[in-house]
């Protein structure tokens, strides 16, 4: 008798690729969301560049869930069910379960079908006397995702990694308020952000010395071609990432190392040399900032952990106006 059970509800031959088209046609600035990173390899890169000396938030954010794991058990209510929007490297979320009262269920919800279930069973044998329910969706299906899940007992979001800093703020308001429909009121969510802190540790967090950023940036292009038919050749591009200190946000771009022309589905997308595919931001907070912005969508702050650096932040956030 397994205590894993897996959901499907993503998908991907309904997608229209519309995103992508309007992205790359846009004369302004070319742009890919980031969530078209996290196919299988883009996943198992992103799992490395965890482990890169110069990339410090997920060994931050480890660091609070070890050392301060008494705030949790004591901030966050007993028998819950744990959802993680983006069920990702099973490494936080371990040390997450381990810390709290007695969790009954853990749900990880994400769109990489494969690599959600590769870490699902590995969560499943971890901790047998858990059940564990995997749900593959987009965070936009949210009542199928509060169907499935229900109305009864506390729940607990878990939404790690500065994934939050992924979002413009405007954007970042809409995905916590699709959270708090789906945890329900007077229920919890934990939301890691990433802090401001000097530019060079920015900089050097998403220029790593081993490249393995810049193959997980260019690698973007491989799963738009897998899932479009398209020819991106990724050696057609190199690696750039920045901090832009007006938006407060590192961003990531794929810089055309010459003219060329790529077609998708219908469409002929025609890159300058020079010219940049937008692929990603990471948006950096002060506390304060970040507590605004959780209130302005009926949040309350019950606590914020910290690294001793303040590199990190740890927010536990409680649903007030679902």
């Amino acid at each position: 008798m397994t205590n894993l059970s897996f959901y499907n509800y993503y998908n991907e031959e309904k997608d229209d690729f519309s995103d992508i088209i309007f992205g790359l046609k846009d004369e302004k600035q070319k742009k890919l969301s980031s969530k078209y990173f996290y196919d299988e390899n883009g996943s198992t890169l992103f799992d490395e560049i965890t482990t890169l000396k110069e990339y410090y938030p997920t060994k931050k954010e480890i660091e609070i869930l070890e050392n301060q794991d008494k705030e949790f058990f004591k901030n966050l209510p007993s028998n819950s069910i744990v959802i993680e929007f983006g069920g990702g490297s099973n490494k936080k979320i371990i040390k997450l379960l381990k810390a709290l009262n007695n969790p009954i269920e853990y749900i990880p919800i994400d769109i990489s079908k494969e690599f959600l279930y590769k870490n699902a069973a590995k969560s499943a044998k971890k901790f047998p006397d858990i059940k564990v329910s995997a749900i593959c969706a987009d965070f936009d299906q949210v009542e199928t995702i509060e169907k499935l899940i229900g109305k009864e007992r506390s729940k607990i979001g878990f939404f790690p990694g500065s994934t939050i800093g992924n979002y413009c703020p405007k954007d970042a308001k809409k995905l916590l308020k699709k959270f708090s429909k789906i945890l329900g009121n007077n229920n919890y969510l934990i939301v890691g952000v990433d802090l401001k802190k000097d530019v060079d540790v920015l900089e050097k967090a998403y220029n790593d010395s081993e490249g393995i950023t810049a193959k997980f940036n260019k690698n973007i292009l491989n799963g738009i071609n897998n899932k479009c038919g398209s020819f991106f050749n990724v050696n057609n591009f190199y690696h750039k990432a920045f901090f832009n200190k007006n938006e407060n946000r590192v961003e990531m771009h794929l810089v055309s190392k010459k003219r060329q022309s790529v077609q998708i589905l219908d469409n002929i997308i025609n890159i300058d040399k020079g010219e940049s595919i937008h692929t990603e931001n990471s948006y950096k907070y002060s506390l304060q900032s970040f507590k605004e912005l959780s209130k302005s969508v009926g949040f309350e702050i019950i606590k914020v952990l910290t690294d001793e650096e303040l590199f990190f932040g740890v927010f536990f956030l409680k649903v007030k106006n679902s």
